[in-house]
């Protein structure tokens, strides 16, 4: 028997005009800084954005915008927290707080099945999903459920992310989620490797995000995060994936 939350989802996302994945292969690599700066920039351009945090077991897309989890209103399903610029946000830490939420198998697709049907966005341009890092049933279950689903691959330019990556590049093909950009992030230098590693793959390569010493400091507020080099470079990276 199908479950009926998966017919739901259609109609919450059905107001918003793109939703986009940030993905990674590996942990570390920065996709939540990735996901949480490119939601206030899009929210600073005049842009309507949501952001739901998925990764279960190191929510933290929260404090990088200086939320306070609490439980969200209930109006004929939940509603999302605001955040900073207007942004819309929803994470597990809403109902969990700091406290460890350990899923497994199951646990974690009915658990993602459930943020999806009851969060209720209303009109979006854009839904960010800051994933957790890997190539589990996360991004297995996102891939089923989200219709029009469209991913952002965030890397480093270690040869071990690089190498990662390539793996998940192969799965979003196979599951037929189109890679609108791949980022370099952390750059010292330049991301040739990154940009060789999308042209191999066929797939757009958006840009460098330098490595920046002052994202620590910027941490939990939007100003501070907004001025960051990193933040500029990302914008830019925003509007060569078409995200504009």
């Amino acid at each position: 028997m199908s479950d009926p939350r998966s017919a739901v989802i259609g109609k919450r996302l059905s107001g918003i005009g793109h939703v986009v994945a940030f993905l990674s292969a590996k942990g570390g690599v920065g996709k939540t800084f990735c996901a949480v700066c490119s939601s206030l920039a899009l929210a600073r351009a005049g842009r309507r954005v949501g952001i739901l945090d998925l990764d279960f077991q190191g929510a933290s897309a929260h404090i990088f915008l200086g939320i306070q989890p609490h439980l969200p209103e209930e109006e004929e399903g939940i509603l999302p927290l605001d955040g900073p610029e207007g942004v819309r946000f929803m994470s597990v830490a809403a109902f969990t707080g700091e406290r460890a939420l350990p899923l497994r198998g199951e646990e974690t697709s009915d658990a993602i099945l459930e943020l999806f049907a009851v969060v209720r966005w209303g009109q979006l341009d854009y839904l960010l999903i800051d994933m957790p890092p890997g190539i589990g049933e996360e991004a297995l279950d996102i891939a089923r459920l989200v219709p029009r689903l469209e991913a952002l691959v965030v890397s480093t330019t270690s040869l071990v992310s690089i190498s990662v990556v390539e793996r998940l590049l192969t799965l979003l093909k196979e599951v037929h989620v189109p890679v609108t950009g791949i980022l370099a992030n952390m750059v010292r230098g330049d991301g040739r490797s990154v940009a060789d590693m999308a042209a191999r793959h066929g797939v757009p390569f958006a840009g460098d995000v330098p490595f920046d010493p002052e994202v620590e400091r910027a941490i939990g507020s939007s100003g501070q995060l907004a001025g960051l080099a990193a933040s500029a470079a990302l914008d830019r990276a925003l509007a060569a994936a078409g995200y504009r």
